[in-house]
C-alpha cells in the first residue's frame, strides 16, 4: 500500500508518542516510589526515636516519652499517627495496645514495613526490635495515607499535565507543522502543474529546502534528457520534411513523364526515384530510433556473419554494375544489440563505398574479433575525405565539396548514431594503400 508522505510522517511519530507515554509511565511509578520511601524513611525515624527513649529501669523496659513529645508525635495536619512500644513477652510500654498487626514475624534488626486495613482506613507502618540489658521490645510506628495519597495524586497530574502537552505538541505537529514543512512540495506541484507541455526548463534548486535539493535535480536532469529528445524529434520532423519533398517532387515528375511515355527508360527513372524515396525514408527511421535513446529496449545477442550474408548479394550486383572489386571477410562473432539497426549500420557503409568507388576500384568489408569487442571495417580506393574534413562529414545531411552521386548526407551520421547506442567507437582515416577512406567500427563483443 503507497502511504501519503504526511500518512508517513503521522505513522513516523506514533511510535515516539508511544515511547513517551511508556516513558511517562515508568518515570511515575519511580517517582511515586521515590514519594513512598521518603515518607517510609520519616516512618522509620519516628520508631528510631522512639527506640532511643526506651531505657532499663529495674530490670524493667520503661520509656521516657512524655505527653508533650507525644503530643508532637501524633500531630499531623493531614494524617493520623499511631504508635506502640510493647516488650517481647507482650507488654505494653507506650502507645494504641490494639495498633495491628500483633509482633508474630521473626525477630530481627531491620525494619519491617507494612500496610494493613484499620479502623475503616488504610495504614502503612515500620515495626523495629531493638534491646536493652538484653531485653528486646517492640517499637511500631504507623500513619494514614493521605499525604502520600496527595503526594501520589499531584504527581499524576503533573505527568498528565507533561502528557497532554506532548499529545498537544504532536496534534499541532500534525495538523499545522506537517502541512507547513510540506508547503514547499505543494508550490513545486503547483508550478509544475501549470507549466505549459513545451516549457521544460530546469527548476531553480534554489528555491526548495535542501531535503529535496536532490529531487529536484534529479528532475532537472530528466527534463534536460527529455528535452533533448524532443529536439531530436523536432529536428527529425524537420529534417524528414525537407529531404523528403525533393525525391518526392521528383517522383510525381516521373510519374506525369510516365503517363505521357511509358517506355523502358521512364519506368527505369521512376523505379530509381522510389528506391531513393525509400532509402530515404529507411535512413530517417532509423536515424530517428537510434536518437531515442531507447534503440537497445529490445537488445539481443546478434551474429554479424548472417547479417553481411543476407545482404551480399545486393552488393555484388551493384559491384558489378560498376566494374568495382568487392571483398568481404568475415568471422563469426557476434555482439549484443539491435538486429535492425545493425544491419543498416554495415549496409550504410558498404553502400557509401560502392557510391564513391571509381570503375575498377576495390571495396573491401572485414569483420573480426578485436581489441576485447568487434571490428568491422571498410576500405575502399575512392577519393577519400581530407583529415580537416573528416569530423564534418558526420554532420547530417552534409555533403563534402566534390562529392559524386546524389546521396542524402546522411549515411556516416546514421552511422556514427547507431555505434553510440551501441556503446562503440567509429573512427575515418587513410588505409594502407595510401587512397581512399578506410571507416573502422569497434562495438563491445559478447562477454
Amino acid at each position: 500500500m503507497n502511504l501519503s508522505l504526511v500518512r508517513r510522517l503521522q505513522r513516523a511519530l506514533l511510535a515516539p508518542l508511544l515511547l513517551a507515554a511508556l516513558g511517562g509511565a515508568v518515570a511515575y511509578w519511580v517517582a511515586a516510589s521515590v514519594v513512598g520511601a521518603a515518607y517510609d524513611n520519616s516512618l522509620r525515624n519516628h520508631a528510631e526515636g522512639l527506640v532511643d527513649r526506651v531505657r532499663l529501669d529495674a530490670g524493667r523496659l520503661m520509656i521516657d516519652f512524655p505527653g508533650p513529645a507525644e503530643a508532637m508525635l501524633r500531630t499531623d495536619p493531614v494524617d493520623s499517627v499511631f504508635f506502640r512500644v510493647r516488650d517481647d513477652r507482650g507488654r505494653l510500654i507506650a502507645g494504641d495496645a490494639d495498633l495491628p498487626p500483633p509482633e508474630a514475624f521473626p525477630v530481627g534488626t531491620g525494619p519491617a514495613y507494612f500496610r494493613i486495613h484499620w479502623q475503616g482506613r488504610d495504614i502503612r507502618g515500620v515495626r523495629l526490635h531493638r534491646q536493652r540489658g538484653g531485653q528486646g521490645f517492640y517499637v511500631t510506628v504507623a500513619e494514614t495515607l493521605r499525604k502520600r495519597h496527595r503526594a501520589v495524586e499531584s504527581l499524576l497530574a503533573g505527568f498528565g499535565v507533561a502528557m497532554a502537552a506532548i499529545v498537544a505538541a504532536a496534534i499541532a505537529t500534525v495538523r499545522y507543522a506537517i502541512p507547513t514543512g510540506l508547503a514547499p512540495l505543494a508550490s513545486l506541484e503547483r508550478a509544475l502543474a501549470t507549466r505549459a507541455a513545451a516549457d521544460l526548463t530546469p527548476i531553480d534548486p534554489t528555491s526548495v529546502p535542501p531535503e529535496i535539493r536532490g529531487v529536484v535535480e534529479a528532475l532537472n536532469a530528466l527534463l534536460q534528457r527529455l528535452d533533448g529528445s524532443v529536439g531530436a524529434q523536432r529536428r527529425f520532423l524537420q529534417n524528414a520534411a525537407h529531404q523528403l519533398r525533393t525525391p518526392l517532387a521528383s517522383l510525381h515528375v516521373q510519374l506525369d513523364v510516365l503517363d505521357a511515355d511509358a517506355s523502358a527508360e521512364s519506368l527505369h527513372r521512376v523505379r530509381r526515384a522510389t528506391e531513393r524515396v525509400t532509402r530515404l525514408a529507411n535512413q530517417l527511421l532509423a536515424l530517428a530510433r537510434a536518437e531515442s535513446g531507447q534503440c537497445l529496449d529490445d537488445a539481443d545477442q546478434v551474429a554479424l556473419a548472417p547479417l553481411i550474408d543476407d545482404l551480399i548479394e545486393d552488393w555484388v550486383s551493384r559491384a558489378d554494375a560498376a566494374q568495382i572489386d568487392l571483398g568481404v571477410q568475415r568471422e563469426p562473432c557476434s555482439v549484443v544489440g539491435e538486429p535492425t539497426l545493425l544491419r543498416e549500420l554495415i549496409a550504410n557503409l558498404v553502400d557509401n563505398a560502392l557510391k564513391y568507388t571509381p570503375p575498377g576500384g576495390r571495396v573491401t568489408l572485414r569483420c573480426a574479433r578485436g581489441e576485447g569487442g568487434v571490428s568491422i571495417d571498410v576500405e575502399d580506393d575512392g577519393p577519400g575525405i581530407a583529415p580537416d574534413l573528416r569530423e564534418r562529414a558526420f554532420a547530417r545531411f552534409t555533403r563534402l565539396p566534390g562529392s559524386r552521386g546524389n546521396g542524402s548526407g546522411l549515411g556516416l551520421a546514421l552511422a556514427r548514431q547507431i555505434v553510440a547506442c551501441h556503446h562503440g567507437r567509429i573512427t575515418l582515416d587513410t588505409p594502407s594503400s595510401g587512397r581512399g577512406l578506410r571507416v573502422a567500427v569497434w562495438l563491445p563483443g559478447v562477454p
